[in-house]
């Protein structure tokens, strides 16, 4: 039998580590160079397929923002020459609420004095009802005695 021996150094394990490591970051800077020409080549097709919208985009883009520009001014000096009647507007409104709060609460007032004679008036006429009822009740009876009085004759 022959045995063969074969003595390996640190220094020499180092060194096949790092070649196994340097093959596998080559291969990840590879296959990353591979998929960063695929999206580079995706673009490129999608820019050719869209060439000319692209073209009339960038030929509108300044009067877009001639435009955006223009609209810009006008809704700056349209919010200038409104601003003071806005102001004034708020103003009417916060006067017209002052003036509905102080009306709503003499309206309640007048509802709850209107409520309170109401009821002293409903609770009078019901205790004239009953002292009506018992005097009629009275009446009838003095009218039977009177009656039977003149029976009895």
């Amino acid at each position: 039998m022959i045995y063969m021996t074969a003595t390996i150094t640190i220094e020499e394990l180092l060194k096949f580590i790092l070649f196994f490591l340097g093959i596998g970051v080559l291969g990840y800077l590879i296959i990353l160079l591979k998929n960063a020409n695929n999206l580079v080549s995706q673009a490129r097709r999608l820019a050719e397929r869209n060439e000319k919208e692209m073209d009339n985009v960038l030929k509108q883009l300044p009067e877009i923002a001639t435009n955006i520009n223009s609209i810009s001014e006008e809704t700056k000096a349209l919010m200038e020459a409104v601003s003071p009647e806005v102001m004034g507007l708020i103003s009417n409104a916060n006067s017209i609420t002052e003036k509905i709060d102080s009306t709503g609460e003499i309206v309640f007032d007048t509802i709850d004095v209107v409520s309170d004679s109401i009821s002293g008036t409903a609770s009078s006429l019901q205790k004239n009802i009953k002292n009506i009822t018992d005097y009629i009740t009275l009446i009838v009876e003095i009218i039977d005695i009177i009656r039977n009085g003149f029976k009895n004759r």
